[in-house]
């Protein structure tokens, strides 16, 4: 194992920003197509350890497709930023890399604005394979090393935990 040569962490890295800017500006069909391979496995893992549940569904994903319509409806009334740091790589084969990229996340209701918003960061640890010249991801693990969260928002999870209804 070994680091991947400049071409190649900033390929990735590359690829990477996109993965926040598609998030970020709402582009679901870019961000399931042009960043992750169709069966992209995604899982986002809460401080506790455990798969984040938003309202009743445990954020775990077997295609990038499954994914990005989830949160599609989820983010829709979101205003978000991902703040993403520079990645750490490991070249685990030619058409391999493991990477980890730190991040810190803003969510914002598009109408309540600050009065229900979330702030968070924390990891990424990463598989990316080299597909036909380009770089995408192939697995994802999230882990969140922290988050804060206003009242409403805590309000707006709890309800839909409670009551099962997804909240989009």
């Amino acid at each position: 194992m070994a680091p991947p040569s400049p071409e190649v962490a900033l390929a990735i890295s590359s690829q990477k920003a996109l993965y926040g800017i598609y998030a970020d500006t709402k582009q679901w069909e870019k961000w399931a197509n042009n960043i992750a391979l169709p069966d992209a496995r995604y899982i986002y893992v809460s401080t506790d350890g455990k798969p984040l549940a938003l309202g009743s569904k445990l954020t775990v994903f077997d295609t990038s497709k499954s994914c990005a319509a989830f949160f599609a409806g989820f983010f829709s009334q979101l205003q978000t930023l991902h703040n993403l740091g520079p990645g750490t790589f490991d070249q685990v084969a030619p058409d391999e890399v493991h990477s980890i990229f730190s991040v810190e996340d803003q969510l914002y209701h598009k109408y309540l604005g600050t009065w229900m918003a979330l702030r968070g960061g924390g990891f990424y640890y990463e598989t990316w394979k080299l597909v036909d010249g380009t770089w995408y991801i192939s697995e994802l693990r999230f882990e969140r090393a922290y988050q804060k969260m206003t009242l409403l928002f805590k309000l707006f999870f709890i309800f839909f935990f409670i009551t099962g209804i997804s909240p989009y």
